[in-house]
């Protein structure tokens, strides 16, 4: 097993260097503060952070304006002790661990949009085909540890809360857009403000988001087709309408709508056509398409009655629909070998004997296996609703939070094409029509109740808490098993002086079968016992924080997934992850200049403690990331050490910045046999005003152009993004 301990001296030199200050929003002078509804918020602002009674973050402009990143994968990587693996190259399918949980889909990690469930369908089938688009947000909560209890269903990491462009005070309208590589076009404009009317005021923002591109992979032509990209085009509209009214009444309303056409495949390459052509995709991907939309509504009243008790309550409507159009089955870039011994070896799969023939258009004897193949349309609709409140009432050292979720979510398979594919002599394809009946349907009813103490005894603060969880399950519409869990933690925050605290905690954690893993294949919700402590505070300029985290898995649950390579949902015992996230950031910059510079770094490491007594057992078909899974492995996909290195130069009218991010190498397997090499990524941006709210600015991302692969999974070697360039202009008015 590797030791995250092995490179912490060179760390420790480089940490001597930077910290956590960050860059300014191009116009922040001239915006006026915006009201930040504590209600809306998993944790507030950056000032609520020293607060905490564990380990979180906020990413507000300070943090997002320099790159303006719209991938989520690379919005987080500032932030220690989140590991993220990118699938599709643009965000929209996070692979998101925190502190080391099984990242694939998210699906241990709550994701939410001003702080209600965003997922597709979070508890009957928790898989994050949809997250909400990164790049319209005005920031992100990322929450670990020990506060995590509040939210829910899956806490085993934590909670991830988008947070959406507020209504501002005043009338303002934000204008970017941006040209790049690739024909890559991105836009992004909202207006609101607030207006005198019936006696309160009413509130309203407009907001539009479009991405588009041409695609930085190609599929070669064959049989007289040219050669082609793969585009994508992702548009985001919202609407808010807010209305404060009487004393201390707020009801804010929110309509938004998603669609997203983008031409990605679940199909990788070889690890001999990656090294040739990284970019390049098979032309049996041709046709992999997902076409999808989403609609999201919430309706919000805050009721503050006075300064110790608020009301709040939130209903809230989401519906998802996809109909993701691809290969029906992955033609895996590794293979297991018996080594006859009873242990196996991984081997990189090469053309040599026709495997990928299917893939290439390699025409063979006419209706053998290595010239045809078959796709399908994975058309589905999720629909989610649900009410939620929760009443935070100050009464003397106590500061009582209790909230409950009503949630009711489904899933529906519908009917779906999965015709053949036969490729003729002349290179041409033979379409064979074949249509399916849909898969079942899948339901959750849920309740969730909550109830945290924040109790101060002058610079001590405790946080008992508790968290009860229900849910109905239904599959195949006549089925049914219901579940319940009750959850408690302990947090703690003391402060030692206006520069310094120390906080840690104990707590409990959970993440949720689907119904059809727990119906159909009998898993256990996964269980987990977390503990952490840590230190941050001040000294001059610089800003620290250091924390140990371990966290104890019980019943380690893997659902069923095409893109996992597990067949059935399944339980796989006991497992931990432990280790050391640290934040270090100083302004070094003087009068009229500022020298922002910030490290974040995260040392893992993570082990089976149970599981397959040896490797050819059922862990998942052999392609699966769990194949091998036994007692010393290392999870699959959590590096070792990775760190995030960012400094800028800033002065009255023109700054420039800086990143550096650098991932140890990983597993590809619970075998612990095949892993992918470490990597490092560096971006540039810089920016010019050039008149009173008008900024023009341009950025490399990945600017040494180093080609990496950062996942064999699902259906072989992936690449991270190329060197892209773009160039853009914000006006603020």
């Amino acid at each position: 097993m590797k030791k995250w301990y092995r490179t912490t001296g060179s760390m420790c030199a480089a940490a001597i260097l930077v910290g956590s200050i960050h860059g300014q929003d191009e116009n922040a002078k001239e915006a006026e503060p915006i009201d930040q509804l504590a209600p809306f918020n998993v944790i507030g602002t950056k000032a609520d952070v020293p607060n905490l009674k564990g380990s979180g973050a906020v990413l507000d402009s300070s943090d997002l304006s320099p790159f303006f990143h719209t991938d989520i994968h690379e919005i987080l990587r500032q932030v220690p002790g989140v590991y993220v693996r990118p699938e599709e190259g643009y965000g929209f399918f996070p692979n998101i661990s925190l502190r080391g949980v099984d990242p694939l889909r998210s699906r241990k990690t709550t994701i939410m949009e001003d702080g209600v469930p965003s997922e597709p369908s979070p508890y009957a089938d928790p898989s994050a085909y949809y997250a909400p688009t990164a790049g319209r947000m005005a920031g992100f909560e990322i929450l670990k540890g020990s506060s995590s209890l509040k939210h829910g269903p899956h806490n085993i990491g934590g909670v991830i809360n988008y947070l959406s462009t507020p209504i501002p005070n005043e009338h303002r309208s934000h204008l970017r857009a941006s040209y790049g590589d690739y024909n890559e076009r991105i836009s992004h404009a909202n207006s609101g403000g607030k207006v005198d009317f019936g006696g309160g005021k009413l509130g309203y923002l407009l907001e539009v988001f479009d991405h588009r591109s041409d695609g930085w992979k190609t599929i070669p032509g064959i049989g007289g087709e040219p050669e082609r990209s793969a585009p994508i085009a992702r548009t985001d509209l919202l609407l808010k309408l807010g209305y404060e009214f009487g004393e201390g009444n707020y009801l804010e309303f929110k309509a938004g709508r998603m669609d997203l056409d983008a031409d990605v495949s679940y199909q990788g390459v070889s690890q001999e056509d990656f090294l040739a052509n990284p970019y390049m995709r098979y032309p049996g991907t041709n046709q992999d398409n997902m076409d999808a939309e989403q609609q999201r509504y919430y309706l919000r009243y805050i009721k503050e009655f006075n300064e110790d008790l608020t009301f709040t309550t939130t209903a809230y409507y989401n519906e998802f629909a996809r109909n993701w159009y691809k290969l029906a089955s992955k033609y895996t870039a590794t293979d297991y070998v018996a080594n006859g011994d009873g242990t196996w070896s991984t081997v990189n799969r090469t053309n040599a004997s026709g495997y990928f023939n299917a893939m290439k258009g390699v025409p063979s004897t006419l209706g053998t296996d290595d010239s045809n193949y078959t796709g399908k349309s994975n058309n589905r609709v999720y629909k989610t609703k649900g009410i939620q409140a929760n009443l935070n009432w100050q009464l003397g050292r106590n500061d009582f939070d209790l909230g409950f979720r009503f949630h009711d979510d489904n899933y529906y398979k519908l009917d779906y094409r999965q015709p053949l594919y036969v490729w003729q002599n002349d290179g041409s394809l033979k379409y064979v029509p074949n249509e399916k009946s849909g898969g079942p349907y899948q339901q959750a009813e849920a309740f969730d109740v909550y109830l945290v103490d924040e109790i101060t005894f002058g610079d001590l603060t405790l946080a008992p808490g508790i968290r009860h969880t229900s849910v109905d399950f239904v599959y195949k519409a006549a089925d049914k098993k219901s579940l319940s869990n009750t959850l408690w933690g302990l947090g703690a925050n003391y402060r030692f002086s206006e520069n310094l605290s120390v906080f840690g905690g104990l707590h409990q954690g959970q993440a949720l079968p689907s119904a059809e893993g727990y119906i159909d294949d009998g898993v256990n919700h996964e269980k987990s016992l977390q503990f952490e402590i840590g230190a941050r505070g001040s000294i001059s300029r610089l800003y620290y924080e250091a924390v140990y985290f371990n966290t104890q898995l019980d019943d380690m649950m893997f659902l069923a997934s095409n893109a996992g390579g597990l067949d059935n949902s399944q339980n796989l015992g006991e497992g931990s992850t432990s280790g050391l996230e640290l934040i270090l950031g100083a302004d070094l910059g003087g009068e009229g200049i500022g020298v922002p510079l910030s490290l974040s770094a995260t040392f893992t490491d993570t082990e089976f403690e149970s599981g397959y007594g040896d490797a050819n057992a059922d862990a998942g078909t052999e392609d699966s990331y769990l194949f091998g899974a036994s007692k010393g492995k290392s999870f699959a996909y959590i590096p070792d050490v990775q760190y995030n290195l960012r400094g800028g130069l800033e002065f009255e009218s023109f700054r420039t910045y800086l990143n550096y991010h650098w991932q140890d190498s990983v597993f590809t397997n619970a075998l612990n046999d095949h892993s992918l090499d470490s990597y490092g990524i560096l971006d540039w941006s810089g920016f010019v005003d050039i008149n009173d709210g008008v900024t023009i600015f341009a950025k490399i991302t990945n600017l040494a152009d180093e080609e990496y692969a950062h996942s064999i999974l699902p259906g072989g070697f992936r690449p991270g993004q190329p060197r892209i360039w773009s160039l853009g202009m914000s006006y603020d008015f």
